[in-house]
């Protein structure tokens, strides 16, 4: 009953994170349409100041990071170039170099305290589940302490004894003994509460993210990606017949408002099948997530009924 409890809660605060989530990122579509629509430069600080949402929100997902850097590099290419001026001398020139080796600096120095922030807050993020689920523990020995039970001390002190990591797939146990991951009490935990296939997918996303980024606390960045079930980044491998059918719906779709305007790179996706947001205004949060085949064959429908 405990355990079911637990799942429940843990798959509703998973969909409210998701909601979340959803919810920013079209505040920050909403907040880019509106600086594209002012004719203001697309910047990270300009970006977030409209959309209300921090900086460090905007490094945390990468799709939102891409999609506003590639932004940015199109706006920059857009800019029309500054007339020359006659015949500048080589200290006009030498400044100017300065300056913006200065301003490099300065940005490159940005971007890794924003790293430096992200990672520590993914580390947070785990120590929090890690120590919620160290309650629950707790709480549970505790009733098996204090509840009376028919049984004898002996047999309730081997119920609750610790978890080994004996039965767990031993390819697992040697890979994280390859990377240097310390296999505790509560990683064991939740490694058994998943399949080793997945385990080993979340592994693989660990040893991917590692592999670009400085990791302060290993186990605790695992054990959250075995819980968010995460994959590593795999280039999607769809037949280009199917995705030119997808493009020209979708590009209609859009045109005709029956589906939220948002790059077809950042959506999410369903095997290899692209997840759409059709225009539902009954919904609170104004669109409904579909498989786009799914999708056109309700736009069909809706056509019929009229």
């Amino acid at each position: 009953m405990v355990r079911a409890n637990r799942e429940k809660q843990t798959e509703t605060l998973r969909q409210a994170q998701q909601h979340r989530k959803e919810q920013k990122q079209q505040q920050v579509f909403a907040a880019v349409r509106a600086l594209q629509q002012q004719g203001k430069p697309i910047t990270f600080t300009a970006v977030a100041r409209v959309a209300q949402v921090s900086i460090s929100y905007l490094y945390k997902w990468p799709e939102v990071k891409d999609y506003i850097q590639s932004l940015r590099e199109e706006q920059s290419r857009q800019l029309a170039p500054l007339p020359p001026e006659p015949e500048p001398g080589s200290y006009s020139l030498k400044t100017l170099h300065e300056v913006a080796r200065k301003r490099i600096k300065e940005l490159e120095a940005e971007i890794q305290e924003l790293k430096r922030q992200n990672e520590q807050y993914r580390g947070h993020v785990a120590e929090v589940f890690e120590l919620r689920d160290e309650i629950e523990r707790l709480r549970e020995l505790l009733r098996q302490f204090t509840e009376p039970r028919p049984t004898s001390k002996v047999v309730a002190l081997q119920a609750v004894a610790p978890s080994t990591a004996s039965d767990i797939d031993p390819d697992i146990v040697q890979k994280l003994e390859t990377l240097g991951v310390k296999l505790g009490v509560r990683l064991q935990c939740e490694i058994k509460q998943h399949k080793p296939e997945k385990v080993m997918l979340a592994i693989a996303a660990f040893e991917q993210y590692r592999s670009q980024h400085v990791v302060e606390n290993p186990a605790g960045c695992l054990l959250q990606m075995i819980r968010d079930g995460a994959e590593p980044n795999v280039p999607l491998e769809a037949p280009v017949p199917e995705m030119d059918e997808f493009d020209r719906w979708y590009a209609e779709a859009i045109a005709q408002g029956f589906c939220l305007d948002i790059p077809r790179r950042y959506l999410s996706t369903m095997g290899t099948e692209p997840l759409v947001k059709v225009v539902d205004k009954s919904r609170s949060e104004g669109y409904q997530v579909m498989p786009w085949r799914e999708a056109r064959e309700h736009q069909k429908g809706l056509r019929r009924g009229r």
